[in-house]
């Protein structure tokens, strides 16, 4: 079945919304949501259609192109910040009238669905961050971490494109440390759905210099919802470290999945397996829902 599309305005700015439509409504019409964050920045949403697309027995899959991405407008630079995209999530919410859904971010998607149940406690009934932490590792972890994954190369790579990003750094980095982000090649579906993207590279560049910035550990520990967090095991953007400090973060019940033989990219590395996970927190966290809803009449 083709996804239903939207074009919801944001204060000015034109989100595109997919839903994709496979169960049928409970009682008094209400339906059930997954709202997937795709990462980047600078990529869109047509990843996360391709992968949830296998949910819609359990849920509603809400995609969004987020501001700046995608089919979505490219607004302007001032808007590209965590509170902007948090508060166009919370707006989409509203707009499609989505009771208590469950929101789903994947590697900078994850710093927006955190910063949105922060921002917007009372929205959804789930948190689920997949192939990030709320902060980083410093540059020079990062680089020794992509040393152990991919050599002495690897780690000077990455040192060196923090030190002067030339066309020269960036090339190197790209030949060297780009590799580790996945252990395999892209199902052939998934190739074909990003050799065909929307990208805006501008995005990226704008809002990647506040990465070593960014640290939402106190935001985690006042999430008030089930939140589950994955990573790969081979991630070269994490460390033991900062995993250990995110799972001492979750709030109570909060549970934390480290995929082996996975890297960053699990819809490349652990699609089957990233799926079963998500699958079992939405039903549970839906469960759990329905329970204190009976319960409360």
């Amino acid at each position: 079945m083709e996804p239903l599309t939207h074009r919801i305005e944001v204060d000015g700015c034109g989100i595109h919304v997919t839903v994709q439509r496979g169960m049928p409504q409970q009682d008094g019409g209400t339906r059930r949501a997954l709202v997937c964050l795709h990462g980047g920045p600078g990529v869109e949403g047509s990843g996360q259609r391709l992968n949830f697309s296998g949910m819609t027995d359990v849920v509603d899959v809400v995609v969004p192109d987020q501001r700046g991405h995608g089919l979505s407008d490219l607004s302007t630079p001032d808007q590209w910040n965590l509170d902007r995209w948090a508060d166009d999530v919370a707006a989409i919410i509203d707009e499609l009238g989505l009771v208590s859904p469950i929101v789903f971010g994947i590697s900078f998607g994850g710093w927006v669905a955190l910063h949105h149940a922060f921002r917007h406690p009372r929205q959804a009934a789930g948190l689920i961050v997949a192939s990030t932490t709320p902060r980083l590792p410093t540059i020079e972890q990062v680089a020794r971490r992509m040393g152990t994954l991919g050599g002495q190369a690897a780690e000077d790579a990455w040192l060196s494109v923090h030190a002067e990003a030339s066309e020269q750094a960036v090339a190197r980095m790209q030949e060297a440390c780009m590799p580790l982000m996945a252990l395999r090649s892209p199902s052939p579906a998934l190739a074909a759905v990003r050799a065909t993207q929307r990208l805006t590279p501008q995005v990226n560049e704008h809002f990647t210099p506040q990465f070593q910035e960014l640290d939402l550990t106190d935001e985690l520990r006042t999430v008030a919802v089930p939140t589950l967090l994955i990573v790969g095991e081979h991630d070269p953007l994490l460390t033991e470290e900062v995993i250990a400090s995110a799972a001492e973060a979750l709030p109570a019940g909060g549970r934390l999945v480290v995929v082996p033989d996975a890297a960053h990219d699990l819809f490349v590395d652990a699609p089957d397996r990233l799926l079963e996970e998500v699958r079992r927190f939405v039903v549970a966290a839906l469960s759990h829902k329905d329970t204190r809803s009976t319960n409360a009449i």
